[in-house]
């Protein structure tokens, strides 16, 4: 099958969406399929790259503005460049994964070539509208970037969106297109217990204590603070140790705020690991914590659980999904308290800790990424039994 991904945010960026789409792409090549990518350069001139077996074709793009320090790009105007390269290619399927220029040029050609459209969900306003977070403007917008998202993901011939949860948010919010939830996946063979991490401990100074890890953005719509004004009490309770891994825009306001609580020793602030790295951090945790509330999964979350390690997440949007098992704990959204005792409670029961860890591997393997492969295949065979349609 010749399948043709096209996306704002790819490789080698690091953002849910853009993992998320890297790792299925790898594994529908190894399933034996032509794949192929469509994503912004990160210049103003076209680009071909060959990344481990997958071609990415990039047309010119500029830096956009406010958006996680400058690192995302955006090609204006890529009709022309995206209709040579779906008529060069000749896609069985067009996957679209991001409702900006380049997927909707994609949309326009596939709608005119008769080619069947799936649409991967992985975004929500509150992602969209991150850097507008303060503006007096802020809730009118979600609610027209609600009306945009659903209005794109409708024009697709069928959708799929990581969770359940996340499927039901979009029809409620008028999505009328089929959808199927498939796991954005994790790489088991990556992620697992079995990593050696110690070195890891030894270059960034980290005690011999229980370790309480967060990865990932650190920009408003992560609600790291909730888990920063957590700790005073964890301390009180626990000698442990906060790691935070991750880069944005927040970050130097957080780690102020660890000085003004007096818990600054207790944590390591430090940026995104190289790719050799990141997956043997996680052995060192014994508590995993996600405190953002505008997850349509949470990919460092299931990073987590394939590695064991259990997670404490926030009662709200799709993540709870993935503590559900027995194998991790919730807290109300903005209960720095509530954060804190969860904490505690797994800090302070090594059974509770094991039970948790056997039941997160567990868990784990429903999202590998051969099983979630096999999903999109399904949904792309779906489609291509459809009737042609205009």
């Amino acid at each position: 099958m010749k399948i043709l991904f096209t996306t704002e945010s790819y490789y080698p960026i690091i953002d849910g969406g853009a993992i998320a789409q890297h790792r299925i792409v790898h594994e529908l090549i190894k399933k034996g399929h032509d794949v192929r990518v469509i994503a912004p350069a990160f210049s103003f001139k076209n680009t071909v790259e060959d990344e481990n077996g997958s071609t990415i074709y990039r047309p010119p793009a500029f830096v956009l503005p406010f958006y996680m320090n400058n690192k995302y790009h955006f090609a204006p105007f890529p009709l022309v460049y995206v209709k040579k390269i779906i008529e060069e290619f000749k896609p069985d399927v067009i996957n679209v994964c991001s409702p900006y220029p380049i997927s909707i040029c994609a949309m326009i050609v596939a709608k005119k070539k008769h080619i069947p459209l799936v649409g991967s969900i992985h975004i929500l306003p509150e992602n969209v509208l991150a850097p507008f977070f303060s503006s007096p403007l802020y809730a009118t917008m979600v609610k027209y970037t609600w009306s945009y998202l659903v209005y794109f993901y409708n024009r697709v011939d069928w959708a799929t969106v990581p969770t359940q949860t996340g499927a039901v948010m979009y029809q409620q919010k008028g999505l009328k297109t089929s959808v199927s939830p498939i796991s954005n996946g994790v790489n088991t063979e990556m992620f697992k217990p079995t990593n050696k991490g110690e070195y890891l401990r030894k270059r960034f100074n980290l005690p011999e204590k229980p370790l309480i890890l967060y990865t990932g953005r650190i920009n408003q719509e992560k609600n790291v603070d909730v888990l920063v004004k957590a700790i005073p009490f964890v301390l009180k309770n626990v000698d442990a140790h906060f790691l935070f891994c991750g880069s944005g825009g927040l970050k130097p306001e957080m780690m102020k705020l660890t000085q003004e609580l007096g818990v600054d020793s207790h944590t390591t602030f430090i940026d995104f690991l190289d790719w050799a790295d990141y997956p043997n951090i996680f052995t060192l945790a014994d508590v995993f914590v996600m405190p953002a509330e505008s997850e349509l999964q949470s990919i460092v979350t299931l990073e987590a659980i394939a590695t064991g390690v259990p997670p404490v997440v926030v009662n709200k949007g799709a993540v709870p999904e993935l503590a559900s098992a027995e194998n991790g704990l919730v807290f109300e959204p903005q209960d720095s308290n509530q954060l804190a005792c969860n904490i505690v409670s797994i800090l302070s029961d090594e059974k509770l800790r094991n039970t948790m860890k056997a039941n997160s591997l567990r868990l784990s393997e429903q999202h590998s990424m051969n099983a979630v492969g096999t999903q999109y295949e399904q949904v792309y065979e779906k489609v291509l039994g459809f009737p042609k349609k205009s």
